[in-house]
């Protein structure tokens, strides 16, 4: 798998997980540890990102 095709796939996760992040923030009363899981993610995968730029 080449370079950008990996940064276009973890691109995808990080839609799908803010995606995740917004359904859970949608609800009446959101979950504050699936919240923090779901964010901790997205963080992780942003800094992947920004390390293979």
């Amino acid at each position: 798998m080449s370079v950008s095709n990996h940064i276009l796939s973890l691109k995808r996760k990080y839609v799908q997980l803010n995606n995740l992040i917004q359904d859970e923030l949608s609800r009446p009363l959101p979950n504050s540890l699936v919240l923090f899981d779901l964010k901790l993610r997205r963080l992780r995968l942003k800094e992947m990102i920004t390390g293979l730029i």
